[in-house]
């Protein structure tokens, strides 16, 4: 017993306004006739569609008689609704030479036509215009096997090309205009260097200040992390398991602040890079819990280092910041259950390369078995600021730190990346000719060792002073706090401190001043110069055998191992 004329329409109930104009489609002179005489296939993929929220047309049969869901409706503009059930020619004729044999090539081979963005010209508003689209046309067999029908599941891209090209104009001629400015300081100047980094730094200024909102939210989280766990600490004291996990906690946070000042700071290039001779594979090495522990237990990290005893240029710090912002990318791009990194070195002979020097090169690089990239975002990666993570997520500082430290000592950075099948980032290194110089650890002194030290603090913040205050306390010393650089010299004779902890910035005088004039009194005072600013050329000026930095946020351990230093082995 055949189904009813009512049973075979009941497909088009939920279908919209565009499923009452199928409906009626018997009582016009559609090539389809009336729905409850279609084809079972034709029924059912034309129900799935309507159903759908996404963008879906279906051209039937030979003439490619147009069926199409509410969702679809708006693209074609003021074709709808008389393009309902009549054969495409008719209604997209302005670009049928274009859509035709696509239509055709589907049908004929059977093959899938998947493209992005794909343009066409439509005439949907009374006027011509290029739209883009990306696109999806599949064959449907009819009841029979044969091909009747393309399936087309299509998204309107065309706002979001408008605006990236329109993006790329004003790029184009912002380009342009920084060139004719940089030609105009070329040729007003006998200083090239001096005003291009000028103007480079002023361009990085003014990304860095569009970008403030960002860096602040990624700061308040942090402030929230710390905040919250001393609220925790303080409501309940009494419960020591607790409070050494929150302390930990907090901990983190302030060290994942200080990481992002710092990479604020190399991108701005207020920090010194040190360049020196250093062997790469016992750095890296050295570095391998700590990476570890940073990317967490889910992530598998595998090392073959082959470049043992070989040294390389560069400054060892900044490698480690490269290699941790390089695995905390992977770590990422992997999924939640985990992954796999592999970090591997080995000695090349580069010649005839377009961004290195000729000569011996160590490539360190780090493989991922993530999510990897597309060319596009590859292209851009080391672009200051350029990220692919949702909002909050990160500042987009860390690759561009990666390449300017790597490029700065002499190498360069490349990519590889595979949508789907992973990431490898290369780093070249060029091999030092002289041996790096070992330098012993100082060891950690314990807390409450008697030192019968003084020390003299200046510090304008009170919560510094605080802090000096309570760890000199638990150290031993005796530490007398003063928040202003001129009070702290007029008593200098009377309280003959053994070693001055002085900030360098602070408002009147400045740290380097304090301690110019201390020196004056004291020629023989150790200083140690403590500051958020402590890497820039201001401080390496005013160092000497005796004085040594401290750069904020620091911990009580490295306060023990400065004052060690410089009390337990003065110099003359």
């Amino acid at each position: 017993m055949g189904l009813s004329p009512f049973a075979r329409t009941d497909f088009l109930f939920e279908g919209g306004s565009t499923g009452a104009l199928m409906a009626a489609l018997g009582q016009t002179n559609s090539p389809l006739g009336a729905p409850e005489n279609w084809s079972s296939t034709l029924r059912t993929t034309v129900g799935l569609a309507l159903r759908a929220e996404a963008q879906i047309v279906l051209f039937w049969g030979p003439e490619f008689v147009a069926l199409y869901n509410d969702a679809y409706a708006p693209t074609i503009g003021d074709k709808h609704p008389q393009a309902m059930g009549r054969p495409a020619r008719e209604n997209w004729a302005e670009l049928w030479h274009d859509l035709g044999p696509l239509l055709e090539g589907v049908r004929n081979t059977g093959r899938t036509f998947v493209a992005k963005d794909r343009p066409f010209y439509i005439e949907r508003r009374g006027f011509g215009e290029m739209v883009f689209f990306d696109v999806s046309y599949s064959a449907v067999p009819d009841d029979d096997g044969s091909v009747a029908g393309v399936l087309c599941i299509v998204c309107e891209t065309t706002e979001r090309v408008r605006a990236e090209a329109a993006l790329r104009q004003s790029e184009a001629r912002l380009r342009e205009l920084n060139e004719t400015l940089e030609r105009r300081v070329e040729e007003r100047t006998e200083k090239l260097e001096q005003a291009n980094a000028a103007l480079r730094q002023a361009q990085k200024m003014e990304a860095v200040g569009q970008l403030t909102g960002g860096i602040a939210h990624d700061f308040n989280n942090l402030l929230q992390g710390i905040a919250g766990n001393l609220d925790l600490i303080r409501h309940r004291p009494e419960d020591p398991a607790k409070v050494s996990r929150w302390s930990e906690a907090g901990l983190k946070a302030a060290e994942r602040g200080a990481r992002l000042a710092s990479q604020l700071l190399a991108f701005s290039r207020t920090q010194k890079l040190e360049l020196k001779s250093f062997d790469v594979t016992k750095t890296v090495a050295g570095f391998s819990d700590m990476l570890q522990r940073s990317i967490g237990p889910t992530i598998q990290v595998e090392m073959y280092l082959e470049t043992a005893s070989i040294n390389v240029v560069g400054d060892p710090v900044q490698l480690e910041l490269a290699v941790l912002n390089l695995a905390l990318n992977a770590r990422d791009a992997m999924p939640k259950g985990g992954g796999r990194l592999t970090v591997s070195s080995r000695l090349l002979n580069i010649v005839n390369d377009v961004a290195l020097p000729s000569g011996e090169y160590v490539e360190l690089s780090l493989t991922d078995n993530g999510s990897g990239m597309p060319p596009e975002t590859v292209e851009r990666a080391f672009e200051p600021f350029f990220t692919t993570k949702e909002v909050g997520k990160g500042t987009g500082l860390g690759l561009s730190q990666v390449y300017g430290a790597i490029t700065q000592a002499g190498g360069t950075v490349r990519i590889e990346s595979t949508v789907g099948a992973g990431t490898t980032v290369r780093l070249y290194l060029h091999r030092a000719d002289a041996p790096s110089i070992e330098v012993p650890e100082q060891p950690v002194w314990r807390m409450g060792n008697n030192s019968a030290g003084r020390v003299l603090v200046v510090d304008d913040d009170p919560d510094v002073r605080s802090f000096l205050f309570e760890s000199l306390a638990g150290l031993g010393y005796v530490s007398i706090m003063k928040e202003d650089g001129l009070e702290a010299l007029a008593e200098m004779e009377r309280l003959k401190p053994d070693v001055m902890i002085v900030d360098f910035a602070m408002p009147g005088i400045n740290g380097a001043e304090v301690a110019r004039r201390a020196r004056a009194i004291h020629p023989k005072l150790p200083i140690i110069f403590a500051s958020g600013y402590a890497e820039t050329a201001a401080v390496h000026e005013v160092l000497d055998e005796n004085s040594s930095l401290l750069q904020k946020p620091f911990r009580i351990e490295d306060l023990q191992v400065t004052l060690r230093r410089l009390l337990a082995e003065p110099t003359s």
